[in-house]
Order: C-alpha cells, then structure tokens, then sequence
C-alpha cells in the first residue's frame, strides 16, 4: 500500500471513530439516547411488586443475547467496511501502476508523478533503461555477427578460389617445371592453412558464445612460457622487420591455465604485430606485486581513438574492417583473452596515446 493509500485508509477510520463519539454523545446526551434508553429498559428490565417496594430485575439471558446480536452485527459491518475500503485503495494504486508499466514501455518519458509514486516511477525507470541498454547491445552484437558471417563467407570463397585454381592449373599443366609446380604447391598449401584458421574461427564462435570458460590450473613457469612464445614469433616479426623486447625475471612461476593463457598472449601479439608500424618495437614487461602479476604489451602504431577503445574488447569488433583477408580475423581474439583473463580472477584494459598502445592484465600469481 503506497503512502497515499495509507492517508486515506487513515482518514476513513477517523470517520468511523467520529461517528462513535457522535452516536454515544446522541445516546447519552439527546432526547433520541434517552428515549432508545427507555426502549432498552422496557425490553431488559422487568418491574415486580414486593412487600418493601417495587423491585427491578434484569433479564441477563435476553441482554446477552441482545448484546451477542449487536456485536455480530457491527463485526460484519466494520468488515464489509474494510473489505470495501482496502479494494477501493488497492483498485486505486492498480490503476497507477498499471498506467506506470505501460508508460515504462514506450518510448517517451514517464510523467512526474506524487511523490509516494516517486520510487515505482524510479524503478521502472532503471528497469526501462537496463531493457533499453540490453536490446542496443543485443541490436548491436547481432549486427557484428551478420557482418562476421558475410566478411568469413568472402574471405573463405577467396582462399577455396584460389587452392582449386592453382590444383587445377597442376593438373592441366603437366609440362611445368618442378621449381614452378613447388611453387604453386606452396600457394596452395598456404590458402588452405589460412581455410583451416578461418574455420577454427567459426568453432571459437560456438565455443566462446555457448560455453563457460573451465580452467586447467597448474603450476608453470612464466618466464619459459614467454621465452618459447618470442621464439614461435619470430618468423611472424621478421615479415614486418619488427622486434619483441621482453623484460621479465629469471623465472616467474604462476599458478594458472597455461594452455589458456598461452592464447592470451598470443592474440595481444599477434594484434600487436598486426596494427604494428613496419620496422617498431613490441615491449613485453612482466612485474609481480604481492601475488599481483601486472603485464604490458605495447606496440607503436596509429593511436586507437577513446570510443574504440570502449569497445574494443567486445564480441566480433574489429578495429579495421578494411584489413586483408590474410591478417583480418573474426573480432574475437581480444573478447577471448578477456574472457580467460576475468577467469583467472584477473582483469584487462587498454590505453592508446601518442602514437603508442598498451594492453595491461592483472590476475593472481597464485590460485585464489
């Protein structure tokens, strides 16, 4: 019951004690009392002669039940009173709130309101705007994900075309030299790795939209994990002329999923490689502070604008949708490396300034 239908409720009892006080002064004060008075004595008292004097005597068994008969009946009126009071006041506030909800679901604002309405106004208000903010998202990431399938339907038909030509061109050209049926082997070779990763691709899709994330920890050396990633990366740099610095101690033992981890660092990597300037440095730094491992990974290329960087970690964005089809991926490397970082208890942002940007993670050296 709202605070308005707590007034009224009170005022209408106030009604109904005003009125006993009026009808006890008009039966004790009033010809009216004194002749309902007289009306009672004739009916519960009974006059008896005797030798002393006339003798009164009150019939009990007639009074209670008068009496009984009384209180049922004021029971029944003070209820039915109430009942009908109480589907009055509730009627009342339904019908606010029900004019509430239907304005919470259109588009307009809600009217200013009593103020004992304020607080069902406010919430309908936060719950307007929570909804709101879900179908943007929802709006928002369904239209990522149809712009996902049309960029990997392209880029799956440029690299099928080419693996069928290039098979097709060997086997109706029988007279090539080995040095060119190599080559062309290679091609085809090297399309149709790039097939299998745009496939892995769509499974990380179903993977990562449907399932929670179930970590395998173990106790791994950081240091070695980050020193045979240098390596592995090193065909990858050295096709942009670009270098990874690390700075990290002798050994740095971490209690994690290592597997899970390793794909972390190596879509911050690869995207560093990939939006990195030709010939630039990659920094790889590992600290550790009372069981906080704090990393960095920056590299030099165009400053990310601020409304990208909000973004950035979202499902299927990509922060050039002009890339090739040889280094354009789904958008969700950086989604991913969030998800198993938040699964490590641990966290993850991004800053870009002047030219350089830095990915930052935080999660526990030693298992909470």
């Amino acid at each position: 019951m709202t605070k308005q239908a707590r007034n009224s409720f009170f005022k209408s009892l106030s009604i109904v004690v005003v009125c006993a006080i009026i009808l006890y002064v008009m039966a004790t004060q009033t010809f009216i009392g004194k002749g309902f008075g007289r009306v009672i004595s004739d009916a519960f008292i009974i006059f008896s002669n005797s030798p002393s004097g006339e003798v009164s005597q009150v019939n009990w068994l007639k009074f209670k039940s008068f009496v009984i008969s009384i209180a049922i009946f004021a029971i029944v009126i003070v209820g039915g009173l109430t009942y009908w009071i109480s589907q009055y006041l509730l009627k009342k506030d339904r019908r606010y709130i029900v004019g509430l909800l239907q304005q919470s679901l259109e588009p307009e604002d809600l009217p200013t309101l009593d103020l004992e309405y304020r607080e069902i106004q406010n919430e309908l208000e936060k719950i307007k705007l929570t909804n709101q903010k879900n179908q943007d998202a929802l709006m928002q990431e369904t239209q990522r994900t149809k712009d996902l399938v049309t960029f990997l339907a392209h880029d799956l038909r440029t690299p099928l075309a080419s693996v069928i030509g290039y098979l097709n061109l060997l086997i109706d050209s029988p007279e090539i030299s080995t040095e060119t049926r190599a080559k062309y082997l290679g091609i085809a070779l090297d399309k149709a790795y790039r097939l299998e990763y745009l496939i892995d691709e769509f499974f990380d899709i179903t993977r990562f939209n449907f399932q929670n994330i179930v970590l395998d920890y173990s106790k791994f050396d950081l240091t070695l994990l980050l020193q045979q990633l240098n390596e592995e990366f090193y065909p990858i740099l050295k096709k942009k002329d670009q270098m990874l610095e690390m700075k990290i101690s002798d050994s740095c033992l971490v209690d994690g999923d290592s597997t899970k981890l390793v794909r972390v660092f190596n879509n911050l990597l690869k995207n560093a490689s990939a939006y990195g300037f030709e010939g630039s440095k990659i920094h790889l730094d590992v600290s550790s502070n009372k069981n906080q491992l704090e990393i960095t990974i920056t590299n030099e290329g165009q400053t990310i604008p601020p409304e990208k960087l909000e973004v950035i970690f979202d499902k299927f964005y990509r922060l050039d949708s002009a890339r090739s089809s040889n280094s354009g991926g789904a958008g969700l490397g950086l989604a991913i490396a969030k998800e198993i970082i938040e699964a490590h208890h641990g966290e993850i942002s991004a800053m870009s300034d002047k030219g350089c940007t830095t990915f930052i993670l935080h999660f526990p050296q030693e298992r909470e």
